[in-house]
């Protein structure tokens, strides 16, 4: 599916002053299943119009601070803008399913309870995230479980039309109030990126702590690129014809 997505054409990003879009889902070639390297993931991201990424490597944060260590140095030559920002993180293992951890710097133990993964996570001083709940390696109703900090309501790997529903109902879930609406590609290779992404509101100077506190403060809203949604639809149609 995701070289289908890229296939239908190249996400353009813009936002308004005092936002920036956040892609807070993106693997590297640290996780087995991509094979995206970090200087040419944070130049194609800084081309499509984000303001910042979330690397969320499966079981281990040295692809994201492997990125952190390689956008500071295109900053240093002026590669990229100084306020670009790349957001720490990992993709855990649960014992349900997989959970996202940003803001954290180190790896998570696993397998652990959801309730159990959320509290390491917050005790790393990250965020937790129920990422795509209703793909086939999400939580499901274990979102429920747990105090989420935000939870993915859309996301660039998920296609099939009722589960992408089914992500879209949680946004209006009063059991997930509390937790901030998150859009994210999932990322596995570069020119997925994207595809679904965050809108961050009222940050003023986009630095690690603004963005990590609009998050939790749900100053924010998931958004879909329009290759994204050409994509779904297509596939929709051919289910339905089916």
């Amino acid at each position: 599916m995701n070289g289908a997505l890229s296939l239908s054409g190249r996400p353009c990003i813009s936002t308004a002053p005092g936002q920036i879009a956040l892609d807070p889902h993106i693997h590297t070639l640290f996780s087995h299943c991509s094979i995206s390297r970090p200087e040419r993931l944070i130049r194609e991201a800084v081309r499509l119009g984000l303001g910042a990424i979330g690397v969320m490597d499966h079981n281990d944060v040295r692809g994201a601070l492997d990125c952190m260590r390689c956008a500071a140095w295109l900053k240093s030559i002026g590669e990229i803008p100084e306020d670009f920002l790349v957001i720490p993180g990992v993709e855990v293992n649960s014992t349900v399913g997989h959970v996202g951890a940003l803001f954290v710097q180190e790896n998570l133990p696993m397998p652990l309870e959801p309730a159990e993964l959320v509290k390491a996570i917050h005790d790393a001083g990250g965020l937790a995230v129920a990422v795509h709940p209703y793909h086939s390696t999400g939580i499901g109703a274990a979102v429920f479980d747990a105090p989420f900090d935000a939870v993915e309501i859309e996301c660039g790997s998920v296609f099939a039309g009722r589960l992408i529903e089914r992500n879209r109902e949680l946004a209006l879930d009063t059991r997930l109030s509390n937790a901030a609406k998150l859009g994210s590609s999932d990322a596995h290779y570069i020119r997925a990126m994207g595809s679904c992404y965050t809108v961050v509101r009222g940050i003023g100077k986009p630095t690690l702590d603004s963005v990590k506190q609009a998050i939790l403060a749900g100053n924010c809203e998931a958004a879909t690129s329009a290759p994204y949604e050409r994509l779904a639809g297509l596939l929709g149609s051919i289910r339905k014809l089916k």
